[in-house]
């Protein structure tokens, strides 16, 4: 019996070498870039998906350094607040010695004379405590102040996605209180004892409104840095290459084409046997 050709076999090994090649070259490109998807080709959908994810990453980082921004002008005011508060309760101590009977005229306009100069430091801080230009304690970032600090906490367009600084009223002596202010005197003393404990009340709600604040933005932040954790983390899933499976398969393809070639050769050899049978037989 004449033996025959077998073009069939030959274009399977053919076919099998080509794809497998592809495969390596996919492989290969996965490695050196270490990402599961070098082409859009490979995974288009993988690909629109992760990249909105890293799009939305960039975004959240931002509102991060945003909010960081947000702390450290928040904890600029609570440090001016800090001595406004100093300030008020030395001016309270002040007043309760003035009070007291046993001093002479002399002795009250002395602590008269450190009373008038802590309440002008209370006006100095209030009128130089800045953040990049921008007074603190003046009363322009009060509730109702035209002048609204808005941080950008999120990273869409609505309130939800903004925390307002705005929580700061103003410390001067006037919006105390306290302006004109004299403990020179024994009743002058008597007369400064409920001005000035609703002033340091009105400083410590503020403090404590400020605190919140900055409670509030300490936890944004660390929410916001875990969900970038967790957007990384899928976008990694999606796009990043394993890089020790992708070895593996590597190797594996690399079988495949040397399997492929050595069965080729083979294949080329029985047909030229063949070839050279079918000669004989016509000779």
């Amino acid at each position: 019996m004449a033996a025959s050709f077998d073009p069939g076999t030959t274009s399977r090994l053919l076919n099998s070498i080509t794809t497998n090649q592809s495969g390596l070259r996919t492989s290969l490109a996965q490695i050196a870039s270490g990402k599961r998807i070098p082409t859009a080709s490979i995974d288009p959908a993988g690909l629109a998906i992760s990249e909105q994810l890293r799009s939305d990453i960039a975004a959240l980082s931002q509102t991060v350094r945003n909010v960081e921004s947000g702390a450290n002008f928040v904890r600029v005011a609570e440090g001016g607040l800090a001595n406004i508060s100093e300030l008020t309760g030395r001016a309270r101590e002040l007043s309760l010695q003035a009070a007291n009977g046993t001093l002479g005229d002399a002795e009250r306009a002395t602590i008269n004379e450190e009373f008038q100069q802590v309440l002008s430091e209370i006006d100095r801080v209030t009128q130089t405590q800045e953040f990049n230009g921008q007074r603190i304690l003046d009363g322009s970032l009060g509730s109702g102040s035209p002048t609204q600090i808005d941080i950008q906490a999120g990273i869409g367009s609505g309130p939800e996605n903004q925390i307002n600084l705005n929580v700061i009223e103003d410390t001067s002596t006037a919006a105390l209180g306290i302006a004109g202010l004299d403990i020179s005197t024994a009743a002058g003393a008597l007369a400064a004892f409920d001005p000035l404990e609703q002033a340091q009340q009105t400083v410590i709600n503020t403090r404590g409104e400020v605190g919140a604040v900055s409670n509030r933005l300490e936890i944004t932040a660390n929410n916001t840095r875990n969900t970038i954790v967790n957007l990384e983390a899928s976008r990694s899933e999606i796009a990043d290459t394993d890089i020790a499976a992708q070895v593996s398969e590597l190797q594996n393809t690399l079988l495949r084409v040397e399997s492929s070639i050595r069965a080729l050769g083979i294949q080329t050899r029985q047909n030229e046997s063949n070839v050279g049978r079918i000669l004989n037989i016509n000779t």
